[in-house]
């Protein structure tokens, strides 16, 4: 009698994110989106395939579970939107746990210099709290999931990819980065270190990526995902 094959169940992956994660139809009811009508069409994504985190989950064999990914949110704050709100931590699933969570949160933090507080670990409104109680209600509310939180690169305006960034805020950028890896390693949660000082992303504005910036994007997050998954 011949062997059943059986199939690898595919993994299911969750975002948590900000408007770089976003795009219309694929976010949670009434979640304010970036990625919609002219926006879209200006930074050249025609489709969902045309995202970073689609394309990861594509290039994995993963499928997608839950995209709460909310344009304009910060990783701190006390309202509900913040990603580490009760809500957000607890709307990562669809009847079922994800395998994978991938964190892709604080660029709205660090463009609006969020406070840092290292000596407040506990209050969410600060970065450090922010993100210290985001992974903790993850953790609590998906133990079984794999989280992997991404460091933020720092993106190109179009045509002036040559121009040498600003000391001053790679400084400021290395420093929520900082944040960042010290809260993943505190949690005990996974690292995807995509920060590299050779490698930034294109956009118009930039913070937001064009289809060209989440092709970047998606190269580096799966060169970090290789052997995580």
């Amino acid at each position: 009698m011949m062997e059943e094959k059986r199939t690898k169940q595919a993994l299911k992956i969750s975002v948590m994110g900000d408007s770089v994660s976003t795009y219309e139809g694929w976010n949670p009811y009434g979640y304010a989106v970036y990625y919609k009508d002219d926006v879209a069409y200006e930074n050249e994504l025609r489709t969902v395939d045309d995202t970073w985190w689609m394309q990861v989950i594509r290039s994995v064999g993963g499928e997608l579970c839950v995209n709460n990914s909310f344009s304009g949110s910060f990783v701190s704050d006390k309202s509900f939107v913040s990603a580490c709100s009760e809500v957000r931590c607890s709307s990562l699933g669809r009847g079922d746990e994800p395998d994978v969570i991938l964190v892709y949160m604080g660029m709205n933090d660090r463009g609006y210099r969020v406070e840092i507080e290292m000596d407040k670990p506990d209050d969410p409104q600060y970065f450090y709290g922010g993100y210290r109680t985001m992974l903790r209600r993850l953790k609590a509310n998906y133990p079984l999931s794999k989280i992997i939180c991404a460091t933020l690169p720092i993106g190109y305006k179009r045509d002036y990819e040559s121009v040498p960034t600003a000391t001053e805020l790679l400084e400021i950028v290395e420093r929520y980065n900082e944040v960042i890896r010290q809260a993943v390693r505190e949690e005990n949660c996974y690292l995807a270190d995509i920060a590299l000082p050779c490698e930034r992303y294109e956009t118009l504005d930039y913070g937001h990526p064009t289809a060209q910036g989440h092709r970047t994007l998606a190269k580096l997050w799966l060169k970090c995902l290789n052997g995580l998954l």
